[in-house]
């Protein structure tokens, strides 16, 4: 098969290229995130969820390390290459490597040491510490595998390899749902089993991920000689704006059910569950859209060659809100198709609210997909701050604000405006930013 050149191809031919493989992937995780879940609520029970949820930030901690290693480190290499500095790509790669190593191994360790008192402090108790320890040792235990998982795939992306990508998360996401089932339901291993099966589903993709270094495509070269804390720093830099969606998100989830349980009861919490797993699907779409630009962007901005970046930003924001439109319809026009895709048997109540509810929040997805592209196009053209700062705006400063104060002004339904106006505010700073460097760039050239 014929190697692509992201320097000299068709921009178009290179964008979907990449699509089907990183939107693939994106979906994919998400959904075993989803099965995951289901298969705990159903074989455990509410207990178990609770235990779950209780986890959960540890989890996003795992995935946000790899993501600022693997996107800060891919997108410097991406850039390295295509400026021609060959050396310094091996070097953001390497340095990327041990401190994954470094950092993967200290969590796993005294993650192990200290499990219960950090389970404590993120909330557990008495009635479900044995629930947390079962699924959490053998989780904290794994870290490296669930942080060399995403940090691989993203540098393995950005060597022109998105389908080996693609069909190591297939391939691992596949067999955890497998064994989740049989662990929990015909092995009654219970919380264990749970883990165990992400563990080993995780370990499999790294494993197929690690094939890629055996191949002729693979272009990363890997020496301890080349660490550099600059490069962590760099790299530290560039991947934050990932790094920091998957902690925000955490937050957020927070404070959107402390306020729904004070405004609208359990009710609204149940409601929330509804759109904050659609969002997962959802966002996994735009996240794809963002991943398959990027090697294509970094490299092209390595290069100067900055009509080919301008054509594939162009491409990326068309895709991203064609999506966008087409989520926007199924959740306006047809809201109990997501609803009853959750909850069995709701009841008017809950019915009532989800509809009135998703409505108004796939709003949001109009905006989202230009959010969500052009912080991964700042990040990418070496514009972290801008990248940072969308981030913070959306997933962070803004939404959490407008969760607590829009119900003290308007009452319980103005809750779910927040995030609307949070990614509608957003895209105005988005754009600021994107006309601020259109102007710089058009006064240096004068």
């Amino acid at each position: 098969m014929k190697q692509v050149n992201l320097l000299t191809d068709s921009p178009r031919r290179l964008f979907f290229h990449y699509l089907g493989p990183t939107i693939g992937s994106s979906m994919v995780t998400s959904i075993y995130i989803l099965a995951d879940t289901i298969m705990v609520g159903q074989g455990i029970g509410d207990a178990g969820l609770a235990a779950l949820t209780i986890f959960m930030p540890i989890v996003a901690s795992f995935f946000a390390l790899g993501l600022l290693l693997g996107v800060g480190g891919g997108v410097l290499m991406s850039v390295a290459k295509g400026s021609g500095n060959d050396s310094m790509a091996h070097k953001y790669f390497s340095t990327a490597m041990i401190a994954a190593a470094t950092v993967s191994i200290c969590f796993a360790i005294f993650g192990s040491i200290f499990f219960d008192p950090m389970m404590y402090a993120l909330g557990a108790d008495a009635t479900n510490i044995e629930l947390i320890r079962g699924y959490g040792l053998c989780y904290t235990i794994s870290a490296p595998l669930f942080i060399f998982s995403s940090s691989l795939q993203s540098f393995i992306r950005n060597d022109k390899s998105p389908r080996h990508a693609m069909i190591a998360v297939l391939t691992g996401s596949g067999l955890n749902i497998l064994l989740d089932y049989l662990f929990i339901f015909i092995f009654k291993m219970g919380m264990f089993g749970a883990s165990l099966a992400t563990s080993i589903g995780t370990s499999i993709t790294v494993c197929i991920l690690i094939i890629h270094f055996f191949t002729k495509k693979n272009t990363m070269r890997f020496s301890f000689r080349f660490f550099s804390i600059k490069a962590l720093w760099e790299i530290a830099k560039c991947g934050f704006s990932s790094f920091l969606i998957e902690c925000a998100n955490a937050v957020l989830v927070f404070v959107f059910n402390h306020t729904l349980l004070k405004y609208v009861g359990s009710v609204g919490v149940t409601v929330y569950s509804i759109m904050s797993n659609v969002a997962v699907v959802c966002m996994s779409l735009f996240n794809g859209v963002t991943l398959a630009a990027q090697p294509i962007i970094a490299t092209n901005h390595g290069a100067d060659n900055h009509k080919r970046v301008l054509q594939v930003r162009h491409i990326g924001t068309i895709t991203s809100s064609v999506i966008a439109v087409i989520i926007f319809c199924v959740g306006f026009f047809f809201p109990d198709l997501l609803i009853y895709s959750f909850v069995n048997s709701p009841s008017s109540e809950i019915l009532e609210l989800a509809r009135y509810a998703l409505r108004v929040y796939f709003f949001a997805y109009l905006f989202m997909n230009f959010n969500i592209f052009f912080s991964g196009y700042f990040q990418s053209t070496l514009r972290p701050v801008a990248a940072i700062t969308i981030q913070i705006l959306r997933s962070l400063l803004l939404s959490s604000i407008l969760v607590s104060v829009l119900p003290m002004i308007f009452g319980a339904d103005a809750i779910w405006y927040a995030v609307p106006i949070t990614e509608c505010v957003t895209f105005f700073v988005a754009m600021a930013f994107l006309f601020l460097g259109k102007f710089k760039k058009t006064k240096e050239s004068k």
